[in-house]
């Protein structure tokens, strides 16, 4: 656009020069004028026809010739669709061929002269044209400098903004993850255990007249167990500040020793245990024994509450790399395919299972087959 403008001040200035030159003032005007229409057309138009091209050729022709004198000439500069030699050499010959038959009383010294100054004029308007061409490019670089800065500044600042949002939902999964953990481990052992209270009050009520020693003792061991859901809950909160990583499997089977034993206590319900399939040297992750001692309450107190069991089978196996749980009984339930998927998604205690294995990429397995039988495996892995 620049360019456009500096072409159009050269057809003026040229114009004003051959005013008092000129022998046919009115064409020459209307040669300026046109010429400066054409060029100020070409600057839009990309495309170079050879008829624009021509036509761009006789206006100059024109202009230069009817101006009256060899400033005219220096119009063929602004004939861009060609290379620069190429205009000076249109231009200076032009000059002195209309020199020759046109201008016959200008001497042969001052045709040279004047062809020479012609030529100079030529390389000038080059240079300033190449100065100018640089200074844009020099701003065009500088403005693309800018526009690259300004587009790498937006896309940090969208970058930050998405950091901070993923930091956001990180924390905000974390924080879920934190209660969920906390709200399986209450359930799985303060519900168990406040169910066996209930069962040892309801023991204690109907011993009561019969035998009264016997029923103040089932109502202190009612009593121990509601304390022992209070520290359960303060437990459970605690976990996530667990120092230990990991726990031996010899100590996760003793707990799971403890949790039968005071189950077969609180029910007289038989349960056969089977626990030499695992290793007691075996490295097991706290969240994995937490979870295990956990769902194995979960599944003694459903035979018993849903499917009124009388016998459990409960085995431990596994190596280094996986540890399993299985828990059977005799008891008489209506879970089946059909309706298994309901009744896991309306059973707290199933659904948190299923979730934390498949979350530790683990999997599970509850069956109804002459009686009710959950599986459960998971991969031994410790984070970091």
């Amino acid at each position: 656009m620049f360019n456009t403008i500096l072409d159009n001040i050269i057809i003026i200035l040229l114009t004003l020069v051959s005013l008092f030159t000129s022998k046919s003032l009115a064409l020459f005007i209307v040669a300026a004028g046109l010429l400066m229409v054409l060029v100020t057309y070409e600057s839009f138009n990309e495309e170079k026809s050879k008829a624009l091209f021509s036509l761009e050729l006789i206006l100059m022709t024109f202009f230069a010739v009817l101006s009256g004198g060899f400033a005219g000439f220096i119009v063929f500069f602004l004939l861009k669709s060609v290379r620069e030699y190429i205009r000076i050499t249109l231009g200076v010959c032009l000059f002195v061929i209309t020199t020759l038959l046109i201008y016959k009383n200008m001497s042969f010294a001052m045709c040279i002269v004047k062809t020479l100054v012609l030529a100079v004029a030529f390389l000038l308007l080059m240079l300033i044209y190449y100065l100018v061409e640089r200074m844009e490019k020099k701003k065009k670089r500088e403005d693309e400098r800018l526009t690259a800065s300004n587009v790498s500044e937006l896309h940090e600042k969208r970058l930050n903004e998405q950091l901070v949002m993923q930091n956001f939902l990180a924390e905000k999964n974390a924080r879920l993850m934190e209660r969920e953990n906390i709200s399986r481990n209450i359930h799985n052992s303060v519900g168990h255990s406040i169910t066996a209270a209930i069962m040892t009050l309801d023991a204690a009520d109907v011993l009561y007249d019969v035998r009264p020693e016997e029923a103040r003792k089932r109502m202190n061991d009612a009593n121990n167990r509601i304390r022992g859901s209070l520290e359960s809950i303060r437990r459970a909160v605690r976990v996530l500040d667990e120092d230990s990583v990991e726990i031996l499997s010899g100590d996760l089977k003793c707990e799971m020793e403890n949790i039968i034993n005071e189950f077969v206590m609180d029910t007289s319900i038989r349960v056969d245990q089977s626990f030499s399939q695992l290793m007691d040297d075996i490295k097991i992750p706290h969240d994995h024994a937490v979870f295990l001692t956990g769902a194995l309450q979960e599944m003694l107190t459903n035979g018993v509450k849903h499917g009124n069991a009388s016998e459990f089978v409960v085995i431990i196996l596994g190596d280094s790399a996986h540890i399993r749980l299985e828990v059977s009984d005799n008891g008489q339930s209506d879970f089946d395919s059909s309706n298994s998927k309901s009744r896991i998604e309306n059973g707290f205690g199933v659904k948190k299972i299923i979730s934390y294995a498949e979350k530790c990429g683990g999997k599970t397995e509850f069956v109804n087959d002459n009686g009710f039988k959950g599986m459960i495996e998971l991969p031994i892995v410790f984070a970091g």
